[in-house]
Parts: structure tokens; C-alpha cells; sequence
């Protein structure tokens, strides 16, 4: 096999970070990055593959390996059978050598630094974190499998990514020091409550993100999406998507704009994407919404 690349920033890839890194062939089939997480689906061929990498990563076996042989940095190869549904957590700066035979994965990767943003408290957890090959854990598999299909679906929510990215990195937290106690989060004051709604309301139209309401609210957004749900009785995502219905549905009402004008005013991807969502909230679409008011 050739030699792994020097560690290096891929700009053909720069999801990979700073890598060392050679595999068999990859067909990647889908590949989102928000803010320090990405997220992706990809076939690998059959062959042996080194990774070290300055970004932690975890990945989801889609299919059963009758073999699989891993060998962290020089120390002993660990050889068996993998099952559909394994998770194996690769924490950053560790090589790891693995050989299987193709396979589907799902991959999720995130930076470092990660845990000093998202919730300052973990932080020294990061310092622990090991080479986990199986991993069993069912929550740390549901968040994953979302994110993927986030990745794989037309409508990824950036604020969901986010959420279920500062799940992922607190759960994964847990597995290292034991008993993790995370410091509790009390309702957001009036005030600061009233500076996120005017954010949201003032940037509808946009890529709203959970670390800019967080910023907003001067909380992490660990802190920020306990708070924000302990005060308005929804989360973050859920509120700002109820804000962007809310939005269609007036234009709807007062305007004639086309209904792909209106899913850009409020801040959905197209038509698509609004037609999904306002029927799922609704029962039905924008345009028999539309009809129903003439």
C-alpha cells in the first residue's frame, strides 16, 4: 500500500482537516459540513486504510464485515467480525490502521475545540478520550444515524446539526470521565429572551445557526438550548421553524408573491422544502392553503 500523506489540509477536502491519510477507493455520496461538525455517507473499497487526523471522528458500519483487523499506532492488531449498526470513536492525533473488506459508513467528524465552545465545563474530558472499537451505545447510534440522514436528505437543518452535535459530544464525554455532573441551566431573563426572538425574527431569511443565538444570549449553546426550551417550552430548532411557517403563512395570506419567492423570504431552502414542512405542520400545502383563503 503507499505511503499514508504527510499531515496535511486536503483543499480538495478540507472536511479532513490537518490528516495523514490513504484508503482504498471512496465513493462519497454526500458530505455537509456546519460551522466545526461534517457529517458524511460514503462506500469504501476493499483494502487497508491509515487515518490520523487533527479532528475526532466517529463512524457507523452500514454493512456486515466477516473481518475486520485494527491496529492503533504499533501496538497490537485486533482481528474479528463486524455487525451492522458498530460504532468505532477515533479521537484526534491517534493513527489508526484498519483492513476490511468495501463497506458502507456513515462518518461524523468534529474539531477539537469543540467542547471549550460548546460547553467550557467538558472540556478537560477531551484530554481522556481513547480509541473505542466497538462502542455500545444506543443514543450516540440514533444521533448519528440523524445526522446522516440530515446529510442525505434535501433539507438539512443547521440548528438541528448543531443540537445533535453538542448531544454527540457530551455523550461521548460521559464515556470517559464516569460520572459527568453538568452544571444546571436556569430560564433565560426576559431581556435576553427578547434579543434572540428580534435576532430570529431580523434573520428569518437566513442560516440562522444555534452558536449565533447562543452568542445573542451571551450562554454557551449547551446552556443556550436548555434555557431557551426551559423558558418558551420549545427548542431552539423548533421554535425557529415555527417562526419561518408562521412567516409563509402571513405572505401567503396578504400576498400574491410566487410560493418560491416566499419559501426565500422565510427562510427556507426552495418550494420544496416549504411545501414539505407546511404540509407536515398544516395537513396541507401552500397552495391549497392559498386556494382555501379565496
Amino acid at each position: 500500500m503507499p505511503a499514508p500523506r504527510a499531515p496535511a489540509s486536503d483543499p480538495e477536502r478540507p472536511w479532513l482537516g490537518h490528516s495523514l491519510w490513504q484508503a482504498p477507493p471512496l465513493e462519497i455520496s454526500g458530505v455537509n459540513s456546519w460551522g466545526g461538525i461534517t457529517v458524511m455517507t460514503y462506500h469504501r473499497g476493499d483494502g487497508e486504510s491509515v487515518w490520523r487526523g487533527d479532528r475526532h471522528r466517529i463512524g457507523l458500519v452500514l454493512d456486515p464485515l466477516p473481518s475486520a483487523v485494527v491496529q492503533i499506532g504499533q501496538g497490537r492488531n485486533r482481528q474479528g467480525p463486524v455487525a451492522p449498526g458498530t460504532l468505532a470513536f477515533f479521537p484526534a492525533g491517534l493513527e489508526v490502521r484498519v483492513a476490511h473488506s468495501a463497506t458502507r459508513l456513515f462518518q461524523v467528524l468534529w474539531d477539537t475545540d469543540s467542547y471549550s465552545a460548546l460547553l467550557p465545563e467538558v472540556e478537560a474530558a477531551a484530554s481522556r478520550f481513547e480509541f473505542v472499537f466497538p462502542l455500545h451505545d444506543l443514543l450516540v447510534n440514533q444521533i448519528v444515524t440523524t445526522l446522516a440522514q440530515e446529510t442525505e436528505g434535501s433539507f438539512a437543518d443547521r440548528i438541528l446539526v448543531e443540537s445533535l452535535g453538542t448531544a454527540l459530544c457530551i455523550r461521548l464525554a460521559r464515556h470517559f470521565v464516569g460520572h459527568l455532573t453538568l452544571p444546571t441551566s436556569g430560564a433565560l431573563s426576559p431581556e435576553r429572551l427578547q434579543r434572540v426572538c428580534d435576532f430570529v425574527e431580523a434573520h428569518l431569511d437566513g442560516n440562522l445557526s444555534l452558536t449565533a443565538l447562543a452568542d445573542i444570549a451571551c450562554l454557551s449553546p449547551y446552556h443556550f438550548s436548555r434555557s431557551f426550551k426551559q423558558t418558551t417550552g420549545v427548542g431552539p430548532q423548533r421554535y425557529v421553524m415555527q417562526r419561518r411557517l408562521e412567516r409563509a403563512k402571513a405572505l401567503v395570506r396578504r400576498t400574491g408573491l410566487p410560493l418560491a419567492l416566499i419559501a426565500q423570504e422565510a427562510g427556507f431552502v426552495d418550494q420544496s422544502h416549504l411545501t414539505a414542512i407546511f404540509r407536515r405542520e398544516t395537513g396541507v400545502t401552500p397552495g391549497r392553503y392559498r386556494a382555501s383563503l379565496a
